[in-house]
């Protein structure tokens, strides 16, 4: 893999791994990649679960391996914008303790989820969830602050439940509302194809913004996490985009197992060399 495709390139942890955290870091430095994203819940890895010792010996073995670290807040049972106060309140508590074991590890990123509205409840309520997830993220982004973290909030996939970040506008809307230097946005590439939404636009209308990509494939219905290439999302559009950007924004493929790691990663790395070819045609043509 070229240095320059490897440099902005991360992999997520995967339910496979459980357990065996070294061996995904082991398997992630073999890869090349630069950045490992780390699920903060179980069975991946739950804040709580380690000790500041452990979590002291985990940042060694992160910097031995030469990988960045990015922390995912718990996306099971946890709803920031939750329609139910007790509920909301640990929500915040629980992604709160992303945060204090990412400055531990001496991760600059958060991802975190904005919640949701059940589908049992009217549709009305979601100007009330709307404002729940503002005020979570105002406090937390406060506090992520002062530990030298940043939040990036995700856009959500075509579910079951109303969403409240499904689209470049929803997603701006919130950043700009809570207007704080320490929260960004992840753009879940897989997420907007399931809402047919143009990703190089997305794309364009985040970038004062966004922190980070997450990449994986699906068919543009539902949020299958497919290996690269065994879908329809325009992975070739979306980095041309991406790489018109001003700074280069980590890109973590979100996938379910090793193996799709390494088919996706060789199909990016197909997908360079086709540039490359194009561009040399292109000089000797021109130059």
């Amino acid at each position: 893999m070229s240095l320059r495709l490897r440099e902005r390139l991360g992999i997520s942890t995967f339910r496979q791994m459980e357990g065996e955290l070294d061996l995904f870091l082991d398997f992630a430095s073999s890869c090349g990649v630069r950045y490992v994203e780390i699920r903060g819940e179980r069975p991946y890895l739950l804040p709580q679960d380690l000790g500041r010792d452990r979590a002291e010996e985990l940042k060694e073995k992160l910097e031995e391996r030469g990988l960045e670290t990015i922390i995912h807040s718990p996306v099971y049972d946890v709803n920031i914008a939750s329609l139910n106060p007790l509920i909301r309140r640990a929500s915040v508590r629980q992604t709160l303790e992303s945060v204090r074991f990412a400055a531990i590890l001496g991760a600059k990123v958060v991802v975190i989820h904005p919640g949701r509205l059940p589908k049992d409840f009217p549709r009305d309520y979601l100007s009330n969830s709307r404002i729940n997830l503002l005020t979570s993220l105002s406090i937390m982004a406060r506090i992520a602050g002062r530990m030298g973290v940043s939040l990036a909030i995700e856009n959500s996939p075509r579910g079951r439940a109303y969403r409240l970040i499904a689209t470049p506008q929803e997603h701006l809307y919130i950043l700009r509302k809570v207007a704080s230097p320490h929260l960004g946005a992840l753009l879940d590439l897989g997420h907007a194809h399931t809402w047919g939404i143009d990703l190089k636009g997305y794309i364009r209308m985040m970038a004062d913004h966004l922190l980070l990509c997450h990449l994986h494939d699906n068919k543009g219905h539902e949020d299958e996490h497919l290996p690269l290439g065994k879908g329809t999302l325009d992975v070739r559009g979306a980095f041309s985009e991406l790489d018109a950007l001003e700074r280069a924004v980590p890109v973590i493929l979100v996938l379910r197992r090793k193996e799709d790691v390494l088919e996706s990663l060789s199909y990016l790395e197909a997908l360079q060399e086709e540039r490359g070819g194009i561009l040399r045609r292109i000089f000797r043509r021109y130059g």
